[in-house]
């Protein structure tokens, strides 16, 4: 009896100090737990506060960049012949021509500046259609490229027009404030008609009609998130809006940076005649912006082309161009692992001198 009774006993305890145990380990775990948590999130704390010290040296970067655009830019305009057009084999663009003594010891690549490096991209704005000086005209034609059909084409025609007029009238297919009020483009809420001239191409997906597939394209066969968290790369055509249009810019495009896309909704132009004009200048290897384009230094050498005739030579003159005046600036500023992307755009003013219009970061 005194046996079992101390066996008991002694398994008794030996399950307390069990119990006792796995309590003490799971203390340890959550306490473990906290400390992880507490650890990362100061991590977290620590690289926003060193992030947000490092803002206003990233702006800095970031005009800088601007500011090294801006020079290229203008010591292209001191080389001879390249002064005479704006290509896509040139510096300023990632080629490797419209470099002088001066501007082959410069890149826009990879470029120290203070604690951190830049990277420049510039792209002009007269590749595309300013969509506030040809906009009906050349939407028509691109809704047709892209297969839109005609009674869808009639609203987006209207409701375009009725966006940008300054009057209060209603086209027969348009829409008016209290369409946008009681039936807001999804997934937008309520707004009101703009009456004037577009200042943001997102500005069409408020449109009636205009849906994000017509906007954003077809595009790549994995496609991106693009402004507004709408998928971009599910069009039903092989462009999308926001790869021919413009808000600012010239009158005409560039022939020399235009793509095919862009110079076959020119009137008077078709797919055959643009595939033949982008061939032409991109030289024997078929790609724009490397060593054997022949850009077209003035527009008569258009008729060079197989497919332009003279009279189609002379239809287009009044849309295109072989310059470009208006530049987007992409600089990428980087510190270690923080990264930043400043927009910018810049006007040419003189030959030397640009203006910047406006600048941001992503």
């Amino acid at each position: 009896m005194f046996i079992t009774t101390s066996n008991h006993e002694s398994m008794r305890h030996a399950r307390q100090s069990g119990i006792a145990l796995v309590m003490v380990m799971v203390v340890v775990l959550a306490l473990g737990i906290m400390a992880a948590h507490f650890s990362f999130s100061m991590k977290i704390e620590t690289r926003l506060a060193m992030n947000t010290t490092r803002d206003p040296d990233m702006e800095w970067m970031g005009r800088s960049g601007v500011e090294l655009a801006k020079y290229v830019l203008a010591e292209k305009m001191n080389i001879p012949i390249e002064n005479q057009f704006d290509a896509l084999n040139q510096m300023w663009a990632g080629g490797p021509f419209g470099t002088n003594d001066v501007l082959s010891a410069i890149s826009l690549e990879g470029v120290p500046l203070g604690d951190g490096i830049i990277n420049v991209r510039i792209e002009d704005l007269e590749r595309r259609f300013n969509i506030n000086v040809h906009g009906p005209t050349i939407m028509a034609q691109a809704l047709l490229y892209m297969g839109v059909d005609s009674f869808q084409s009639a609203v987006i025609m209207d409701s375009l027009m009725d966006w940008v007029d300054a009057d209060v009238a209603v086209r027969l297919n348009g829409a008016d404030e209290e369409d946008y009020l009681t039936e807001p483009n999804p997934p937008f809420p309520p707004y009101l008609v703009k009456n004037g001239p577009i200042d943001d191409l997102s500005e069409l997906l408020f449109i009636r009609g205009i849906t994000p597939e017509i906007y954003f394209g077809l595009g790549a066969a994995s496609p991106a998130v693009g402004p507004l968290g709408m998928p971009t790369g599910m069009g039903a055509g092989s462009f999308g809006l926001v790869d021919i249009f413009t808000t600012i810019g010239g009158a005409q495009v560039n022939i020399n940076t235009a793509s095919a896309e862009v110079l076959q909704l020119i009137p008077g132009m078709d797919e055959n005649m643009a595939f033949d004009i982008v061939m032409t200048r991109a030289g024997f290897d078929g790609m724009d912006g490397t060593e054997d384009d022949i850009p077209f230094t003035r527009i008569q050498e258009l008729s060079m082309v197989p497919s332009i005739t003279p009279d189609v030579l002379q239809s287009l003159q009044r849309y295109v161009t072989n310059r470009s005046n208006t530049f987007e600036v992409f600089v990428e500023a980087r510190i270690d692992q923080y990264t930043r992307v400043f927009r910018a755009l810049i006007i040419r003013m003189g030959r030397n001198q640009f203006a910047v219009l406006n600048m941001r970061w992503d």
